[in-house]
């Protein structure tokens, strides 16, 4: 039987998680409405982007990333190939090293080279560019970028209804699993946050291990989180931690 109790507890994280997910992609929101706003104005000229015209973002990047309650380990944004005048492919990407001291993104970008960086392909870039919508993929391990275990989450930029890329920001899954699972550990029941793979993202049991697939036991309680785009859902069992 399930208590009062135990439904507020599940009310509760689940407000608490939304709420940590809503602020992540209003951050993403803001600075894909940046962007738009320069496409707008440089349309209304006659005149098409370039790089340089993106150089005003670092500002907003670099606040975001400085910030106390911040657990982003980069952010910025991946425009779709063409639109800039100087460039095919290119980000305006900021991230904190080991180092400590926020620094731009280098990726390669020749397409004649083995290492040759083609985020066309990549979900977190034709998820929202397919659907409109935000989006998280993984956790995966990012090994052509800082080679850390994260969590991609976009959000897709539309100027005039035309694509123009995405606003998006990498967060390492061992910072990112800690908020979560402080979340977790307030319900008396095991619980964990699942994605749209099956895969666990963050759980309050030793029983359960982040990144494995998990099933859906027809006894636990589940509740869709939103965005309902991202596909992550809380799922609490019948079982005591």
């Amino acid at each position: 039987m399930i208590t009062v109790e135990q439904t507020d507890e599940l009310h509760q994280c689940t407000q608490r998680l939304e709420a940590v997910l809503s602020t992540l992609f209003e951050q993403l929101n803001t600075l894909a409405a940046e962007v738009v706003t320069v496409w707008e104005a440089l349309d209304a000229e006659g005149r098409k982007p370039t790089s340089k015209d993106l150089a005003f973002l670092q500002a907003t990047i670099e606040a975001r990333l400085l910030a106390n309650d911040n657990y982003i380990h980069g952010t910025g944004v991946v425009l779709e190939p063409g639109e800039l005048a100087d460039q095919e492919l290119f980000l305006e990407w900021f991230y904190r090293p080991s180092s400590g001291k926020i620094a731009p993104m280098m990726l390669n970008f020749n397409r004649q080279s083995e290492s040759f960086y083609n985020y066309q392909g990549m979900p977190w870039f034709t998820r929202p560019k397919l659907t409109g919508e935000a989006s998280v993929e993984g956790p995966f391990v990012d090994l052509y970028g800082t080679e850390l275990y994260i969590l991609a989450f976009s959000v897709p930029i539309f100027a005039k209804g035309h694509f123009v890329g995405v606003a998006a920001a990498d967060i390492a899954l061992h910072e990112f699993d800690q908020l979560l699972t402080r979340c977790l550990l307030r319900m008396k029941n095991e619980a964990f946050i699942i994605n749209g793979e099956g895969r666990i993202v963050a759980a309050n049991s030793a029983n359960w291990f982040v990144g494995n697939i998990a099933s859906r036991p027809a006894a636990a309680r589940v509740h869709k989180l939103k965005p309902l785009s991202i596909e992550w859902s809380l799922v609490e069992l019948p079982v005591p931690r």
